[in-house]
């Protein structure tokens, strides 16, 4: 274990390999280890989707837009809220979920390797499943406190929290294989996001229904969210470099990153759906349509930077001094004012259809972000659920997604409803649905109350 700033961070490896290559008796990947540690320091907070409702949509994949309803629609699509003119009362007493995912290191793998020594061919299959563009770590916590609706208006309390970094594959060779001669080492990206926010909002819906048309209701709504910030850390720039060769020793490297621990905030998000015959529904969501955050408390610019004092190479050696003193190390920390960020603003498009006398419900959903940020899919998402109702007690659920900023996901489970008292459990896994594949797990339960 490393302590660094007072914080405990993991090691990149609990695995033992042959000792790193070494020039002039100099080991270069404990310095280069160290600083990219730097960026799992900086974002220990975690940080995560705000999308997490309840744990039905986690069982469906997150393909929920068009179906959820009442208090549960709160977040995910407010124009939903009083589109059943039937039900007027429903109550999210709690939701919680929580997940960690990986793109490289299987449950199987890590249990099978760690506390070996590793020959040439295992650490050749290990780094084999590292894609090119890095390892990716993440880490989510999610939070539905409380929501009452009552018609056409709802509140609610959440919180989100998430923690994503992205390390270059080079580094993870320098960790296994030692410094190479003559290799030159440049690790980028290195990269880390943190956000941490609590939220009150006040949802607002308003439905048309049509009779003896294809259009049965019409609806839209609009969310208004108070955003209290916990924790924001971004790293804004990194750079590393390292070499060594039979008779010299070079490299430098720096990190530089916006730190805050609060701010405050708000977020508007819109929706609208349209339910057909037989209750088959189409919905648009913008997330996000608005939101600007000040995050201004105790804000600071941290930076880390290193380089090889060359010049005391060879009186270090015929002294017999340390390795730390050939490192030139400085850590700053500047006061600012604020950070001023925008939640990034996310496009989905929801599709619930009913079948069998509503025994079976099929949902699918479309998500593309319009900005690149860790907490939300730039890259385009596609979610498919599906609901099973045998009879007025039990709900089975599966679900999958595909694409997004993470990992393919698939998704499953169960509720229970005891007259208007709802019980909802659900998992996840990441990457593959057995042990042997899956790269990441998540859980999540709630309890709601639907009239």
């Amino acid at each position: 274990m490393i302590i660094f700033r007072d914080r405990l961070i993991a090691p990149v490896s609990l695995l033992h390999f042959s000792p790193a290559r070494t020039i002039l008796g100099v080991d270069v990947k404990k310095c280069i280890l160290t600083t990219s540690l730097f960026v799992a320091s900086l974002a220990i907070s975690p940080q995560a989707s705000e999308i997490f409702g309840n744990a039905r949509q986690y069982a469906l994949g997150g393909a929920y837009s068009a179906m959820a309803q009442g208090a549960e629609a709160m977040f995910s699509n407010p124009a939903n809220l009083y589109l059943n003119h039937n039900r007027k009362f429903s109550m999210n007493i709690l939701g919680i979920g929580a997940e960690v995912a990986n793109n490289s290191i299987s449950h199987v793998t890590y249990q099978r390797y760690v506390g070996d020594y590793l020959d040439e061919k295992e650490i050749d299959y290990i780094l084999g499943e590292i894609p090119e563009e890095g390892v990716s770590l993440r880490s989510d916590a999610k939070l539905q406190a409380f929501s009452i609706g009552y018609g056409p208006v709802a509140i609610g309390i959440r919180g989100f929290s998430s923690y994503s970094s992205l390390f270059a594959r080079e580094l993870f060779e320098l960790a296994f294989r030692g410094n190479e001669i003559n290799r030159v080492y440049k690790f980028d990206p290195v990269k880390g996001d943190g956000l941490t926010v609590a939220a009150a909002g006040l949802a607002l819906g308003h439905s048309f229904y049509f009779e003896n048309s294809v259009v049965k209701n019409f609806g839209f709504g609009v969310n208004f969210r108070y955003l209290y910030g916990l924790s924001y850390t971004r790293v804004t720039e990194s750079r590393f470099f390292a070499q060594t060769t039979y008779s010299s020793l070079d490299g430098d490297g720096s990190i530089k990153a916006e730190y805050s621990e609060g701010g405050v905030g708000y977020g508007v998000t819109v929706g609208t759906t349209v339910a057909l015959y037989n209750d088959f529904r189409l919905a648009v969501v913008i997330e996000n349509l608005h939101s600007t955050m000040d995050w201004d408390k105790r804000s600071r610019e941290l930076s880390f930077t290193f380089d090889v004092n060359e010049e005391r190479i060879e009186s270090l050696l015929q002294a017999n001094g340390t390795v730390d003193s050939l490192f030139l190390t400085q850590d700053t920390s500047i006061a600012v004012d604020k950070f001023t960020i925008s939640l990034p603003s996310v496009l989905r498009l929801g599709m619930m259809l009913p079948l069998q006398a509503k025994r079976w419900y099929l949902n699918t959903e479309y998500e593309q972000g319009f900005d690149d940020a860790e907490f939300f899919a730039f890259k385009p998402r596609l979610a498919l659920g599906v609901e099973f109702l045998p009879n007025n007690v039990f709900r089975f659920r599966i679900g999958a997604s595909f694409g997004g900023n993470y990992e393919n996901h698939y998704s499953g489970g169960m509720g229970l409803a005891f007259d208007r008292f709802c019980w909802d459990i659900a998992f996840r896994t990441y990457g593959g649905i057995t042990s042997w594949a899956s790269k990441g797990f998540g859980v999540a339960t709630s309890i709601a109350i639907r009239y």
